[in-house]
């Protein structure tokens, strides 16, 4: 189990107070590759200061840096932003998203693939409109599909995370990364259980339910599970190498105390 830097406490400093005030900081987006401005930063700062050319969130950044980062170290290759990482050759990408600016810069990759979660009446694979439908508890796709997989805030809403990482691991090339977020108690040893599923579809509330905003469904979304250092263990034990980044990196629009992105890279089959 490795980690590019240790995910100690993070207090705001002067660069969060100042980026709340003003109303644009120059960067260097990631996510769409040009110099631009993150404007209104509020005392959200992972889900606010939109890049001014393609509206990514710092959130967004923060995953396509790493993303793209990880896509480096795997083929050898610079890549600075998404629009060099959809350009490189034979890189297969699934995304977890299939809207939002993310998926904007990648979609027209030729290894790109996406979905969305659009409820149990349907099967994994099946197309509705056109978006795709898959499940993280039974991907469709076959073994060994995919050098990159991206989720961003998903698998607390997955009734069986593991599960899930599971699957994850199964469709990852070997090498591969799985580039994700998720909300993250960097001082807890134990995940946060908040809820579960029944055997006959009866969710039992352990605690208090929070809902997380999703277009894609059209409805809120319950958190089943916050994670703490035990989802680490338990993608190891999964076959995975994972890493984390704690990221302040205000040229990119990175800023704030939540910056945590995690890479789990596929060790074993």
């Amino acid at each position: 189990m490795s980690a590019s830097r240790y995910p100690i406490p993070i207090t705001p400093n002067l660069t969060d107070r100042v980026v709340r005030r003003a109303r644009n900081v120059p960067i260097f987006c990631p996510v769409c590759g040009r110099l631009s401005a993150a404007v209104k930063f509020d005392d959200n700062l992972r889900e606010s200061g939109r890049c001014r050319r393609c509206a990514a969130t710092n959130r967004q950044r923060q995953t396509a840096l790493v993303a793209c980062r990880s896509m480096a170290e795997r083929t050898g290759t610079k890549v600075r932003d998404l629009p060099a990482l959809a350009a490189l050759p034979g890189v297969d990408i699934y995304n977890t998203e299939a809207q939002g600016p993310v998926h904007d810069r990648l979609h027209g990759a030729a290894g790109y693939r996406c979905s969305e979660y659009l409820g149990p009446d349907h099967a994994p694979g099946e197309r509705v409109g056109d978006v795709f439908h898959e499940d993280l508890m039974g991907l469709s796709y076959a073994d060994d599909s995919f050098d990159l997989v991206l989720s961003s805030d998903v698998f607390e809403h997955v009734p069986e995370p593991y599960v899930g990482h599971a699957e994850v691991h199964r469709v990852l090339k070997p090498g591969g990364h799985h580039v994700f977020t998720v909300p993250f108690h960097h001082d807890r040893v134990s995940d946060e259980i908040r809820a579960r599923v029944h055997e006959d579809g009866h969710i039992e509330h352990v605690a208090p339910p929070i809902y997380h905003d999703t277009p894609a469904a059209r409805q809120d979304i319950l958190v089943f599970t916050i994670f703490g250092l035990e989802m680490l263990v338990r993608l190891a034990e999964l076959g995975f190498d994972p890493r984390y980044s704690v990221l302040r990196e205000p040229w990119y629009g990175i800023v704030g105390a939540n910056a945590i992105v995690f890479d789990a890279v596929k060790t074993t089959k």
